[in-house]
């Protein structure tokens, strides 16, 4: 199936997408600025008709959305129309959308969030009313898990946050913390869309692990030695009582603890912490101390500038040098407008020191307005320069968004097309199969009519191992009173008895005396998945036995095709039991 996961989708790993869609074709969706998930297949959707276009494109059976109110504290602007938008794509085609909705809508009291998700499900029901989408509300806890990087999302994020050996909730201590495992969540997903029912309905799960954040900080605080824990003043807020619908219904309940999964989750942000590279590390300092970091290097270079001018200024080649104006022509161009000012006001400063150090006074300076002209030179120079690099920056930047810009197209386009070359290949081997179908009858009616009767049991296994593409068949032939088969050719490998009698037997043959083929529903040990029986003259003569059958090969084509083989398997030996015409002798003429 095609599945489309959209909305907050920063929970989403590889491995959470193969728990709960194991055989589908999953596509990703995510926001502008939001990462990719790692190893999955991701599209960006940076315009309002991006989403449109999947639609059309992909035709999604089944859709999943992430609400924002799954993260505690995060932004949810937009959520409404981001929200809108899917379904609106969506409303003229019979899919099913499953929307995970976060706890805000149920916890009490309600506070101003309350009301923007209660209006979220109006949505989802007004759309499910009016259109054709098949939508169903789950309210769940807030999320943890890890994302593809390593570093903890969701609820889980909220520990990742310490600074200066201090951690600090907003919540209460003794608020209690409602959260869910996406393991937890990935199981859940998959009985929901297992069970599917197509009218509106809205679930909520249950929070059956008591825990608060005190408790939390202190088992937090257990796997860092020395963190100080901080809480705050917000509104403490219950989750409603678990009403056993979900356990009754789906047979799901949550299984794992945040407390439990605390040793996991400190292991993980320990190994990102120390798997970072020193260039990593030191471009992130960089990057959090910036201006910190380009004031002492102007610092350190006007520092270097004043000793130039005070080695070189006896020297007379040197006096035609400023090199107060190279420091901040330097300082401009390479830090932009303000740098180039600052630069500008340090060199003025050297300068008028410069002119009292040879005995012009503060007030011979100011009166004098050709003493002016070199204070001027600097500040128009530092803004100049500063200027044109501010601009020149701002054009990279422009340029280096759009390019990314058209690097999204172009990937979302290519995305498409790989798609749709994967969608014509899956087609053409259909077609081709199907139109091959009546030449491999055809060749398996010849192969059976040219072995001779002793090599027909090796050669029925050797065909269906070929059609099956499956190494667990077997051929037995059956005593004239149907209470022992004895093996006589199975595949190289197959668990097949070398006799079959007793209760094995009678319920294979009892079951065969009604239907033309056997088939295992039960998933009962010792007994095979297909079978079918080879009838001579009526009398029941072998056994065609298939023990072992992947889950795609569980379909009623698959059952259809044995059934199909081993008649022709029938037809073989039936003809061979007849006996040969005798041949008449050849009339003499006798001629008068």
């Amino acid at each position: 199936m095609e599945i489309l996961l959209t909305g907050n989708t920063c929970f989403v790993t590889k491995a959470w997408v193969e728990m709960a869609f194991p055989e589908d074709h999953v596509l990703i969706t995510c926001g502008r600025g939001q990462p990719h998930p790692p190893k999955l297949r991701a599209i960006t959707l940076d315009n309002k008709e991006r989403i449109g276009q999947l639609v059309d494109s992909y035709e999604f059976d089944r859709i999943v959305y992430f609400s924002e109110y799954l993260t505690p504290h995060s932004e949810q602007e937009g959520e409404l129309d981001r929200l809108r938008r899917v379904l609106q794509a969506n409303r003229d085609r019979e899919s099913q959308l499953l929307y995970l909705a976060g706890p805000e809508a149920v916890l009490t009291p309600a506070i101003g969030k309350t009301v923007v998700a209660q209006a979220a499900e109006a949505l989802c029901r007004h759309y499910a009313e009016t259109s054709k989408v098949q939508i169903k509300v789950l309210h769940l806890p807030y999320l943890y898990g890890c994302d593809g990087t390593g570093a903890p999302a969701g609820i889980a994020g909220l520990l990742t946050r310490m600074r200066d050996g201090e951690l600090h909730f907003d919540e209460q201590a003794l608020a209690p913390v409602f959260a869910l495992c996406m393991e937890d969540l990935s199981e859940l997903v998959l009985r929901v869309f297992d069970n599917w029912t197509p009218e509106w309905e809205s679930f909520t799960a249950p929070v059956v692990f008591a825990l608060n954040y005190e408790q939390l900080g202190e088992a937090w605080k257990a796997l860092h030695p020395g963190l100080k824990m901080t809480y705050g003043t917000d509104l403490i807020r219950t989750y409603p009582p678990d009403d056993g619908v979900l356990r009754c219904r789906y047979g799901w309940f949550p299984r794992y603890s945040l407390e439990d999964d605390l040793p996991r989750l400190f292991r993980t942000e320990t190994h990102a912490r120390h798997s970072r590279t020193w260039g990593q590390r030191l471009g992130g300092l960089r990057e959090r101390h910036r201006h910190l970091l380009e004031a002492a290097e102007i610092v350190a270079s006007f520092g270097f500038t004043e000793l130039l001018v005070q080695l070189t200024g006896s020297q007379a080649q040197f006096r035609v040098v400023d090199f107060r104006l190279a420091f901040i022509v330097l300082a401009a161009n390479v830090y932009g407008l303000n740098a180039g000012v600052a630069a500008a006001l340090l060199a003025s400063a050297s300068l008028a020191v410069g002119y009292w150090e040879q005995g012009a006074s503060p007030l011979l300076l100011f009166y004098e307005p050709s003493n002016w002209l070199a204070f001027l030179v600097y500040f128009v120079v530092g803004a100049v320069c500063g200027y044109v690099q501010l601009r020149s920056a701002e054009n990279v930047r422009f340029a280096e968004e759009q390019c990314r810009l058209l690097e999204e197209r172009l990937r979302f386009v290519r995305q498409l097309y790989q798609d749709t070359m994967e969608d014509k290949r899956s087609l053409r081997r259909q077609i081709l199969g199907r139109r091959d179908s009546f030449g491999k009858v055809y060749a398996v009616t010849r192969a059976l009519n040219e072995t001779p009767p002793d090599k027909l049991p090796a050669k029925t296994v050797e065909l269906l191992e070929d059609v099956f593409q499956n190494r667990s068949a077997a051929f037995y032939f059956v005593d004239a009173a149907g209470r022992t088969a004895k093996r006589a050719a199975c595949s190289e490998g197959a668990e097949a008895p070398r006799f079959l009698e007793g209760p094995a037997l009678a319920a294979l043959v009892q079951t065969l005396e009604q239907e033309e083929v056997w088939v295992n529903r039960t998933l009962k040990p010792g007994l095979p998945m297909f079978g079918a029986a080879v009838r001579v003259d009526g009398k029941l003569r072998a056994l065609v036995l298939l023990y072992d059958a992947g889950g795609e090969q569980l379909s009623l084509h698959y059952q259809n095709l044995f059934r199909i083989l081993c008649g022709l398997v029938e037809t073989a030996m039936t003809r061979a039991a007849q006996p040969l015409p005798e041949k008449r002798p050849r009339r003499q003429e006798v001629r008068a």
